[in-house]
C-alpha cells in the first residue's frame, strides 16, 4: 500500500479555520484488510462520509475539528492528512492484504503530536486530540511496544486512544492497545460514527483540559466487557 499525504499547500484546503480559537485533531486508523471486503468496507465508507455531512450541521464542531484517516492492512497510509472536517476527501477504502497494528498506530501518535505542537504554535491551547483504531482481526505483529506508547502518551495526556471491534475481532489484541474498547455487532458503522459526532460536539463545548461527558452508547455499538 503506497502512503498518500494531502497536500494542502497544493490547493485551496485551509490549514486551518479560524486559527484563534482551539481546535480539536482526530485520526481514524482503520483496518483495511481482506477480511473487511464487501459490505464491511461499504459500509465503513458509508460511515465515514455521513459523519461529515453530520458534522458539518453544527458550526461550532465544524470550525474547530480538524480530521485524518490512516488506512491499513499489512502496511499503511495515510487517506487523509489533517484538514478541517469540511474539506475532508470524500471516503472510498478499499480492503485487502492482511493485518498489522504497529507502523499504522505509531504514524498516528506522531501525527496528533505534530498537530497538537501546529495548534500552539498557532497560539491556542489545544483539545486533547482522539485516535479511534478500528479492526475486525488479529495483529500479525507483536504489539507490546507500541501498546507501551499508547499507554505512556494516555498517561501523559496526550491522547485519547480509542478502539474499535469489527466482526471477529481480537479482544485480547484491542484491550492489550488500550481501557477502552468497544464492539459493533453487523455491519453497520451509523450509530458508531453518530457517537463520535456526539462526543465531537460535546468536546466543542467545553473548554481545552476539561473532561467532557460523553454521550451514551447506541444501536448496535457496546463496551466490550469479554473476559480475556
Amino acid at each position: 500500500m503506497q502512503q498518500k499525504r494531502f497536500d494542502a499547500a497544493s490547493s485551496d484546503v485551509p490549514t486551518i479555520i479560524n486559527a484563534g480559537e482551539s481546535h480539536m485533531a482526530l485520526v481514524f486508523v482503520l483496518d483495511v484488510s481482506g477480511s473487511m471486503n464487501g459490505r464491511p468496507i461499504e459500509a465503513l465508507n458509508a460511515g465515514l462520509n455521513q459523519f461529515k455531512a453530520d458534522v458539518c450541521k453544527d458550526k461550532l464542531t465544524r470550525d474547530i475539528l480538524d480530521v485524518a484517516v490512516i488506512q491499513f492492512n499489512d502496511s499503511f497510509s495515510v487517506a487523509q492528512d489533517f484538514v478541517p472536517i469540511e474539506y475532508m476527501d470524500h471516503m472510498q477504502l478499499e480492503a485487502d492484504g492482511a493485518t498489522k497494528y504497529t507502523a499504522p498506530i505509531k504514524e498516528a501518535l506522531k501525527m496528533v503530536d505534530e498537530r497538537s505542537r501546529f495548534y500552539r504554535r498557532s497560539g491556542t491551547e489545544p483539545y486533547k486530540p482522539w485516535i479511534i483504531f478500528a479492526s475486525d482481526g488479529a495483529p500479525h505483529d507483536d504489539i507490546t511496544a507500541v501498546a507501551h506508547e499508547i499507554n505512556d502518551a494516555q498517561t501523559a495526556g496526550k491522547v485519547r486512544f480509542l478502539a474499535l471491534g469489527v466482526g471477529n475481532f481480537d479482544s485480547k489484541s484491542l484491550k492489550q492497545l488500550t481501557d477502552v474498547v468497544l464492539r459493533l455487532e453487523g455491519t453497520d458503522f451509523t450509530h458508531f460514527f453518530n457517537w463520535v459526532g456526539k462526543s465531537m460536539r460535546s468536546v466543542s463545548q467545553s473548554a481545552p483540559g476539561e473532561k467532557p461527558p460523553l454521550p451514551a452508547l447506541e444501536g448496535n455499538v457496546y463496551r466490550d466487557t469479554s473476559d480475556i
